[in-house]
C-alpha cells in the first residue's frame, strides 16, 4: 500500500469489513516541520491486498482538545455494532503539557465517520505505579495501545501499550491495562511486561506491541532500535511473568532474510488465515504467514484471489425448490481451492459435507465479479429424513462463507417420466423476475421453475436432457 505523493506511512490499524481490507495509518510528511506534522489519519480500502484506494483522512486534530499536536498509532476493535478506535494523542500547551502522550479512543459505525469519546484521554501512565508519568518533559511514553479481549476472561479487555519504566526513564517496555467492565473507557492498571525490557529485549526502545495466537501460544511482537528492528517471544499466557515467555529474537534470525527497513508490524486473523503486515520505506507491505513446527513461520504473498461476500438469496426455504448462491469475487481467473459446504445439526455441532453429495459446484465459473449459481435443493441420503437441513457453502480457508441456509421438508415423490421433444435448455433463473417466487433479503427475486418455462411441467435440473413431471399442474410459475 502506496501512500498518497509525500505522505509515509507509519504505525497502523489493519482490519476487515464486509469483505473489503482497511488500513489506517499515521500520515508522516518529512517536508513539514514536527509541530506540523502527524495530525490525522491516512484511510486506505482494497479487495484484494494489492490494489488499493485512498480515501479522505480521518481523525483530523480538533483545536484546543486533548490531542491538540500529534494523532498517533491507531487499533480497532469490534465489538457490538461499533468499531473502536484506540489511539494515541500528544498534547502541547504551554505551561502545561510538554508532548505529553495519552490514549483515548473514538467510535465508527462505518468505518468512514469517526467519533471521539468524552473528548479526553481514557488512559494514562499517571495511574500505573510502576511507570513514569510526567507532563513537563517531553519523552514520556504512553501510546501504541493494540486492544484484545482477555482469553482468561472474555467479558474484559486488555490493553498492551508502549511506556517507559519509572525505574529507567531512558528505557521503554510494555505495558498492560484491564478494562474490566466491557465499557472500552475505563482502564486499570494490569502490570509492566518485563520480558519486553532491555534486559531480554536488548533493545532501550520497545514500541508497537501486538499479539497473535497460534497453536497454544500467544506471539508477541514489538519493535525495537536494533538493527533488525522486529522482535518477538512466545508464551501460553499472554499477561504472564519473565519465566512464562521464551524469546525468539529478532525476526529475521527466523526468516532468514533481511528485515531491517521493517518496524510497526500488525496482525490481521483473516478466516482461517494469518496475514503479517509491516511499514518499511514509503510503503505498508502485506503477507501471509505459512506456519511450521516449533513456533516457526515463513511469509509468502497472499492469495490474488479474493472472495468478498457469499450469500443465499433467501435464509429459508422448502426443499425441491430453487436457491441461489450470490458469489461476488474478484481477480476470478487467479487460482483459488474449491468451495466448501458445512451443515449444522441440532445440537449445534458443524459437519462437512462434499458439494458434490448437495449437487452444488465447487469450482464455479468466478470470471466475472459477481455470480448467480442456481441450486435445486435436495437432501443428502447421508442427512436424517423429515428434519429442517441447515447448510453453508465457504471458501476452504473460511476468509469467506454464506450465512446458515435453512431448508424445511418438502418431500416429492416423482410420478413416471415421459420425454418431451424441443426440451428448454436454459438454466434456472435463481435471481429472475419471474412472479411467484420468494425473495430474498437482498432483493434478489427467487424463480422456482427454470428460466424459459411457461406453465407446462418443471423441468429436473438433474437432467440435462428435459425429464419432465406429466403429473404436475400447469400454472403461473410459483403456482
Amino acid at each position: 500500500m502506496l501512500a498518497p505523493a509525500d505522505i509515509r506511512p507509519k504505525d497502523f490499524a489493519f482490519v476487515k469489513s464486509d469483505g473489503v481490507y482497511h488500513l489506517f495509518y499515521i500520515r508522516h510528511n518529512d517536508l513539514l516541520p514536527s509541530w506540523a506534522d502527524e495530525n490525522d489519519f491516512g484511510h486506505a480500502v482494497s479487495t484484494d491486498l494489492y490494489h488499493w484506494t485512498q480515501l479522505a483522512p480521518v481523525m483530523g486534530l480538533v483545536p484546543g482538545s486533548w490531542d491538540n499536536l500529534h494523532v498517533w498509532a491507531p487499533h480497532i476493535v469490534r465489538q457490538g455494532d461499533l468499531w473502536w478506535m484506540f489511539y494515541t494523542g500528544v498534547t502541547e500547551t504551554p505551561g502545561a503539557y510538554v508532548d505529553t502522550q495519552r490514549i483515548g479512543v473514538a467510535v465508527s459505525r462505518d468505518l468512514m465517520s469517526w467519533t471521539r469519546v468524552h473528548y479526553g484521554p481514557i488512559w494514562t501512565t499517571a495511574g500505573a505505579p510502576w511507570a513514569w508519568w510526567t507532563t513537563s518533559q517531553g519523552g514520556m511514553a504512553c501510546r501504541d495501545p493494540f486492544v484484545m479481549r482477555d482469553p482468561a476472561a472474555p467479558e474484559q479487555w486488555l490493553m498492551f501499550y508502549t511506556a517507559t519504566p519509572a525505574t529507567d526513564t531512558l528505557s521503554g517496555v510494555v505495558g498492560v491495562a484491564r478494562n474490566p467492565s466491557g465499557d472500552m473507557v475505563t482502564w486499570q492498571d494490569e502490570k509492566p511486561l518485563w520480558i519486553t525490557y532491555k534486559t531480554t529485549s536488548f533493545s532501550s526502545v520497545v514500541e508497537s506491541p501486538h499479539l497473535l495466537w497460534h497453536d497454544g501460544h500467544w506471539f508477541l511482537f514489538i519493535t525495537t532500535n536494533a538493527g533488525q528492528p522486529i522482535t518477538f517471544f512466545v508464551s501460553s499466557n499472554p499477561i504472564g511473568d519473565v519465566p512464562e515467555w521464551t524469546p525468539k529474537g529478532r525476526l529475521r534470525n527466523m526468516l532468514g532474510y533481511d528485515t531491517s527497513d521493517w518496524f510497526a508490524s500488525e496482525t490481521l486473523r483473516d478466516g482461517n488465515l494469518d496475514l503479517f503486515a509491516y511499514a518499511t520505506l514509503d510503503r505498508i507491505e502485506l503477507r501471509r504467514i505459512v506456519w511450521g513446527l516449533n513456533d516457526t513461520f515463513a511469509l509468502t504473498e497472499p492469495s490474488f484471489f479474493h472472495m468478498l461476500s457469499m450469500r443465499w438469496t433467501t435464509a429459508a426455504m422448502e426443499e425441491n425448490q430453487y436457491v441461489g448462491l450470490r458469489l461476488d469475487a474478484v481477480n476470478g481467473t487467479a487460482f483459488h481451492e474449491p468451495l466448501v459446504a458445512w451443515t449444522l445439526s441440532a445440537n449445534g455441532t458443524e459437519s462437512p459435507i462434499a458439494m458434490d453429495d448437495l449437487g452444488l459446484p465447487a469450482n464455479p465459473d468466478l470470471t466475472h465479479d459477481s455470480t448467480l449459481v442456481a441450486w435445486y435443493v435436495r437432501r443428502p441420503a447421508l442427512l436424517p429424513a423429515g428434519e429442517p437441513m441447515r447448510v453453508r457453502v465457504a471458501m476452504s480457508d473460511e476468509t469467506a462463507s454464506t450465512g446458515w441456509l435453512t431448508v424445511y421438508p418438502n418431500p416429492v415423490t416423482p410420478p413416471p417420466r415421459v420425454w418431451r421433444g424441443g426440451h428448454d435448455p436454459s438454466p434456472p433463473d435463481p435471481g429472475g423476475s419471474q412472479p411467484g417466487g420468494p425473495t430474498g433479503g437482498s432483493g434478489d427475486t427467487l424463480a422456482t421453475r427454470p428460466a424459459g418455462w411457461t406453465g407446462g411441467p418443471q423441468h429436473d435440473p438433474q437432467d440435462p436432457q428435459g425429464p419432465i413431471d406429466p403429473a404436475e399442474p400447469a400454472g403461473v410459475p410459483g403456482a
